[in-house]
């Protein structure tokens, strides 16, 4: 059964991932916008090569923190797994469109993974056992039957500017070759980062200013009729 969303899909890691791959993305981001600004090309293809890059290191980061991974055939890409679901970091090409993702025998085949062997450890202990959200025999057989779901993280971005990156549950039409999205939601926005930072304080483009309620005095020492 396909989850609807990617916190249905994640559970109870899900603040944790999506704080990952958001510093994941931007620190990739940061340095191949750099690498452009230097280069002074008129081109963004070595811009947009950072792809490989995303996968790695969202891979490496969620792996240092206990979790594990899955080698995707043939390329051999490995992508983190969490919570028996496979993540994806996708930048989306300027020339693609929404369901254009499944556009490689390496990306079909992550939506025909099978779950690792289960885990008795908590990746974000270390190594403390932990109760699973699901009976331990009932996990095996689950494991055993089942595809692990896709979370596709969809980076938007140009040399100039970060735009958002999002997430979503990726389901394969067997059908058509499209990939359709289950509960799309933003995972970082400029504008998001901006509120936040303007929230500690009130705003003043609108309405109309106050002026204090004090009384003129004399000055103390000064002669009024002078």
């Amino acid at each position: 059964m396909i989850p609807l969303s990617p916190a249905e899909a994640l559970g109870s890691h899900t603040p944790g991932v999506r704080d990952v791959l958001v510093e994941v993305v931007r620190s990739v981001h940061g340095r191949f916008a750099e690498a452009h600004l230097v280069s002074e090309s008129r081109y963004a293809i070595d811009f947009g090569s950072q792809w490989r890059d995303l996968l790695a290191d969202a891979n490496e980061a969620l792996v240092d923190r206990g979790f594990q991974s899955h080698k995707l055939r043939p390329a051999g890409y490995k992508l983190p797994v969490v919570n028996d679901c496979l993540i994806y970091v996708w930048r989306i090409p300027d020339s693609a469109h929404a369901g254009d993702f499944a556009s490689s025998p390496t990306k079909k085949n992550g939506f025909t993974a099978q779950p690792p062997a289960p885990t008795l450890f908590d990746p974000v202990t270390g190594g403390e056992p932990v109760e699973p959200e699901q009976p331990g025999l009932e996990r095996v057989v689950r494991a055993a039957g089942e595809v692990m779901p896709v979370v596709l993280v969809i980076v938007h971005s140009s040399p100039r500017q970060l735009q958002s990156i999002e997430w979503a549950v990726a389901e394969l039409d067997e059908t058509t070759g499209k990939v359709k999205r289950h509960g799309q939601e933003a995972m970082w926005e400029p504008e998001l980062v901006e509120a936040d930072a303007a929230s500690a304080g009130e705003s003043f483009d609108s309405g109309t200013p106050v002026p204090p309620g004090i009384e003129p005095r004399e000055q103390e020492g000064v002669d009024p009729d002078a």
